[in-house]
């Protein structure tokens, strides 16, 4: 279960631990579920080539 007072923190804590979720989650992810997501971040301006 998510521990959503987390949410409320502040800080380069609450930011590595966010960078360390994703990056958990995205290694876990197939190949065809990493390029729906690389095209969505692209088309959002989040990634540029």
């Amino acid at each position: 279960m998510v521990d959503f007072s987390h949410f409320n923190a502040s800080g380069t804590y609450r930011r590595d631990e966010l960078i360390r979720t994703i990056e958990h989650a995205v290694e876990h992810l197939t190949q065809g579920e990493l390029e729906a997501l690389y095209y969505d971040m692209l088309t959002k301006g989040l990634i540029s080539e």
